[in-house]
């Protein structure tokens, strides 16, 4: 690996044209040929982009409220991150579904993946009416991959399960919060979308 000993190029990076790139590894300085990156934009790549685009717009509507801001950044402290770091975080490593379609009155199947501590998750449904309900297990979720739950819509319309961090919440409040809601998807890697967790009750 090329190498040089400079005192006024003592620490140079990123790309010159497209031809060299400099960096910096373990405080010794290199140079490497520049090489396109590879985009092959797979089906599983676009899903995962898409989600973390949801997640995004996601972060923007909860955090305009800056006392929510501020909780999330506050949470983000024992990892040395953002506040908006720590949410796409975990929002990425969680995915939640459900069926399409259900029944009043009959229980449907949801299915999720908690990408964080178990013990400062929960799954909250926000259901036709507007209204969040924790739905969370007395014993609490698994650390399992694809574990399940199950709940009973009470009516017909339209029901949405989030995957909820329940560990932040503004002085004074208590759960459930809207803002406590993190991730509503699940990657679909065969269409290259982020599915939304919702069910059509009838």
């Amino acid at each position: 690996m090329p190498k040089w000993v400079s005192p006024i190029f003592s620490d140079i990076r990123n790309a010159l044209g497209k031809s060299v790139v400099f960096s910096n590894w373990k405080g010794r300085g290199y140079f490497r040929s520049w090489v396109k990156p590879a985009n092959p934009r797979t089906l599983k790549q676009q899903a995962n982009r898409d989600q973390l685009r949801k997640l995004v717009a996601r972060w923007q509507e909860i955090s305009a409220d800056t006392d929510v801001k501020a909780a999330y950044n506050a949470r983000a402290l024992d990892y040395l991150i953002s506040g908006y770091n720590l949410f796409t975080k975990f929002g990425r490593k969680s995915e939640i579904s459900c069926p399409a379609t259900g029944t009043a009155g009959s229980a449907i199947t949801i299915t999720y993946t908690v990408g964080f501590l178990v013990g400062e998750a929960g799954i909250y449904v926000e259901k036709p009416d507007g209204s969040i309900e924790d739905i969370t297990p007395a014993e609490g979720l698994s650390s399992t991959p694809d574990s399940t739950i199950e709940y009973t819509p009470p009516s017909a319309g339209t029901y949405r399960f989030w995957i909820a961090l329940k560990s932040v919440l503004k002085s004074g409040d208590t759960a459930p919060q809207d803002y406590q809601m993190v991730n509503k998807w699940k990657p679909d890697y065969t269409q290259g979308i982020a599915v939304e967790a919702k069910c059509e009750v009838s």
